[in-house]
């Protein structure tokens, strides 16, 4: 942002002004500490590189005066280093000004992007509940009609509605707050079974069959928030659903390799778009060959699957399908 003329004039009329004064005065006499005065006067609207410039030339205009109006009758060497001691002050208040400037612009930022994510907290929160409850009332309300393709796809609709819903609140919550976990002794095996219980009646209504396997037969218990990784597997098990064509099926199985708990859901789809991995757990990810959905259930998985310490991969399985692996550390022995 440029200085208005009236500022520009004043400053360069105050350096005009010290210039003289140094001029008018024997090379002994070091007035340049002055010009710190026009430097911080248009310190708030001059950018850094017209800063720097300024404190150039008001060096040079220091030193200028060893020579000028007339030859030096002093110590040169006193001179000189009482000349370039004021230009070091100069360059130090400079530096300042740019530094403060520079702060003062990141303030202005971060107060933009906390209003900005007030405001988005908001429109979620009041989104969210807005639209929650209508779908509720239509679940609950499913009871009175008798048609049962009718009951069902209405059903399936506002089920994929209300779980949206919920990975944007727990994915808002997250990353306002972090996942705030309850971690408790747990069993994989079990949490597992209850995820497919839920995403069953879903993969039924696709015709797609949840298969269930445990590789080796050591216990499954580690130190996890159940309700999480419950919504872990719910999400990676749906996601493979949507992904797959009738008649096909798909492969939740769990599995300890070195002490961590392994979680392998696969399914026979096309496969992710290859260009598209690795963006796949990012928020409002890539969802691949018209797969429904906002990209937040994985990117979900990612946060809960990162809070618990693990990581997760996705990769396409030579011969068609996809494949999402997830590694939880630290089982309870």
């Amino acid at each position: 942002m440029r200085l208005f003329k009236p500022a520009i004039v004043l400053v360069w009329a105050i350096w005009l002004l010290i210039l003289l004064l140094e001029l008018a005065t024997p090379p002994a006499v070091v007035l340049g500490i002055l010009y710190v005065v026009p430097l911080l006067l248009g310190a708030s609207q001059r950018t850094p590189a017209r800063a720097w410039r300024f404190l150039l030339i008001s060096c040079l205009a220091t030193l200028m005066n060893l020579l000028l109006p007339r030859p030096i009758d002093h110590n040169l060497v006193v001179v000189l280093t009482n000349r370039l001691l004021v230009c070091l002050v100069l360059g130090v208040t400079t530096a300042l000004v740019v530094r403060n400037q520079t702060l003062q612009r990141q303030r202005t930022a971060l107060d933009v992007e906390l209003a900005q994510a007030q405001l988005r907290g908001d429109v979620i929160a009041t989104l969210a509940h807005d639209i929650k409850t209508p779908v509720l009332g239509t679940l609950a309300s499913l009871s009175l009609l008798e048609s049962d393709g009718v009951v069902e796809a209405i059903r399936s609709s506002q089920q994929r509605c209300l779980r949206l819903i919920d990975d944007l609140l727990q994915v808002f919550r997250a990353e306002q707050e972090g996942l705030r976990l309850q971690l408790q002794p747990c069993n994989l095996l079990a949490i597992a079974q209850e995820a497919l219980g839920t995403v069953e009646p879903i993969a039924a209504a696709r015709q797609i069959t949840l298969v269930l396997r445990q590789q080796g037969s050591g216990g499954m218990d580690l130190q996890a928030d159940p309700s999480l990784l419950q919504r872990l597997i719910e999400n990676l098990l749906l996601n493979a659903v949507h992904h797959s064509l009738r008649g096909q099926r798909v492969w939740l199985q769990l599995s300890q390799r070195e002490g961590d708990c392994w979680i392998d859901v696969r399914d026979g789809g096309q496969g992710f778009p290859p260009e598209q991995l690795p963006q796949l757990f990012q928020r409002f990810g890539p969802r691949g060959h018209g797969a429904p959905g906002a990209g937040l259930g994985l990117y979900l998985c990612r946060l809960i699957t990162e809070a618990h310490g693990g990581r997760i991969h996705a990769s396409n399985i030579s011969g068609g399908g996809a494949r999402v692996e997830v590694c939880l550390p630290q089982p309870v022995s």
